[in-house]
């Protein structure tokens, strides 16, 4: 009935009120008792009914209040209104402002947290692969970056872009720099995409990065870690939400550049002024390579470089350096640069038998050690680090290159008669004539023969120390000098008769092998370097 219905709900304001005042402020606010004088009205015709019913009924029965049950005329004291009968519940919903920002933030919130999780599991699945990588305007600890990336992403629906990379780049889970991207880098909406990242790189370990350029020199691959916060901007979101990328990216690796000596040469260098004492005259080089970088890394700008040219051994024996600033961009590149031969006075010993094998034809396996670069990053990058090469063997009409021409001898045959008869070596003279294969000027201070025919040894020309030095210059040809040679035959006799059975013949001639070790000087430096050359004429000098 009317009457419980306004104790009951009379009753819970009351309750409420007397168990907490604050959970009575609380449940105030969510729900609202209706003021008391719009029921006024509906109060007094429920009076008015009441009377006229005990009226009809015959007595002067007293009002009763409905909503407490007890007489009209009795004094009320604070009693509650009444409910109205014509609201659709004792419960009315009034959403208030801060309420809906509460429920949009913790919406929010949640599709936020929902776009991380996604966004982090797309960073987990991507692919990366670093096509070139480039580093521009170099300073003393860092350059502009610009990377060429190719990134594999699941299909996500929508365009993505990164915001605010930082990146820290590793090598062998060791930090060596930091890459910061200045611009967003659209991702599209998933699947293979190509990407530029430009940004600044920053050097923080040069112990760690000069690893780094070592392995990226010579290794075939390498891989290089990637480690920092991404932001990624999603265009359902009004704010970007980030991602850690934690990844090991693959890079070619330059192979050790595959670099190919083209030119190789010697020439006279300018004298040198020295007070008070002669002016050497170093020997120059210079050499043209061509040079293959398969690398995804492009070194440019590499600055003006210069490099020592050593044996497979570890002989230096010259410095270069380029002709002007040079840049190695993935690809072909040709290089130009000169130098001076430079031996050390302990290596003179070791380097001529390496110059020996060079003049014969023969490959000689170098290496190309970095010395120092204009560019500072380089300079602290790359010192030390080898290049190994192949210097392709000196080759006059696609032959090794030929010293010795022709013998002549000058034989006196009633010594050499009395000599046979006594079954002792025979001791002439002769004359040689040589060849100087190089551009350089060489002076021949000491002279060592071995003769062979048909294989046998017969004999040798030995002269300690020459009186008079013999000076060929460069590329002098077929040249005999105006000085007579002892030589010893020391054969048997039948040999000895049979070889000079063929020189007495109009034209005679044969043909011998010989062995020789010859100390010269070219430029500054005195070298003694052995020599074998074949097929050498021999013939009488009339």
């Amino acid at each position: 009935s009317i009457p419980e219905l306004g104790r009951r709900e009379t009753g819970m304001e009351t309750d409420l009120a007397a168990v907490s005042p604050w959970r009575a402020g609380y449940w105030s606010s969510w729900l609202s008792i209706p003021e008391e004088e719009p029921y006024r009205e509906l109060e007094a015709q429920a009076g008015a009914s009441s009377g006229a019913d005990a009226s009809a009924a015959g007595g002067d029965a007293p009002a009763v209040d409905w909503r407490e049950g007890r007489d009209a005329a009795a004094p009320r004291e604070g009693v509650p209104p009444a409910p109205s009968v014509d609201r659709p519940g004792l419960l009315q919903w009034r959403p208030r402002a801060r309420h809906v920002f509460i429920g949009s933030f913790i919406c929010l919130a949640l599709v936020t947290i929902a776009f991380r999780m996604t966004a982090q599991q797309l960073v987990n699945a991507s692919e990366i692969t670093i096509e070139r990588f480039a580093l521009t305007r170099p300073m003393g600890d860092g350059a502009e970056a610009s990377i060429d990336a190719k990134l594999v992403l699941p299909r996500i629906g929508f365009g993505a872009a990164l915001r605010g990379t930082e990146l820290v780049l590793n090598y062998r889970d060791q930090p060596c720099g930091r890459l910061t991207a200045r611009e967003p880098i659209l991702l599209g909406d998933g699947g293979e995409a190509r990407f530029q990242l430009h940004g600044a790189l920053s050097v923080t370990e040069f112990g760690v990065f000069k690893q780094l350029a070592g392995e990226l020199l010579v290794a075939p691959n390498l891989t290089l870690g990637l480690r920092g916060g991404l932001t990624l901007g999603v265009p359902p979101l009004p704010l970007p939400v980030g991602a850690v990328l934690e990844r090991e990216v693959a890079m070619k690796g330059a192979s050790g550049l595959d670099v190919r000596i083209v030119h190789f040469s010697f020439r006279d260098g300018q004298p040198r002024e020295f007070p008070g004492r002669p002016s050497p005259l170093p020997l120059v080089l210079e050499i043209h390579v061509e040079v293959n970088n398969p690398s995804s890394f492009d070194f440019s700008p590499l600055g003006q470089l210069q490099l020592g040219i050593a044996s497979a051994s570890g002989l230096r024996f010259a410095m270069v350096r380029t002709d002007s600033n040079v840049d190695l961009p993935p690809g072909m590149s040709n290089l130009s640069l000169s130098g001076e031969l430079a031996v050390a006075d302990e290596d003179l010993e070791r380097f001529g038998p390496l110059l020996g094998d060079y003049i014969q034809g023969q490959e000689i396996p170098l290496q190309s050690i970095f010395l120092s670069s204009t560019e500072p990053l380089y300079h602290k990058a790359l010192g030390g680090i080898p290049i190994t090469a192949a210097l392709p063997g000196l080759l006059t009409n696609n032959q090794p290159a030929r010293i010795f021409e022709r013998v002549k001898l000058d034989i006196n045959a009633f010594e050499d008669a009395y000599s046979l008869a006594r079954r002792r070596d025979l001791h002439d003279y002769c004359y040689i004539e040589g060849t100087n294969p190089l551009n350089v000027s060489l002076t021949f201070y000491k002279i060592e023969v071995d003769i062979f025919y048909d294989g046998e040894w017969i004999g040798d020309v030995h002269v300690p120390w020459l009186d008079t030095p013999i000076n060929m210059s460069a590329y002098q040809q077929r040249y005999t000098p105006p000085v007579r040679f002892p030589v010893r035959l020391s054969a048997s006799t039948t040999t000895v008769l049979s070889m000079f059975e063929r020189l007495m013949l109009p034209n005679g001639l044969i043909y011998v092998d010989v062995a020789v070790n010859l100390t010269f000087s070219a430029g500054n430096q005195v070298y003694t370097m052995p020599h074998y050359d074949t097929g050498v004429e021999v013939s009488l000098h009339l």
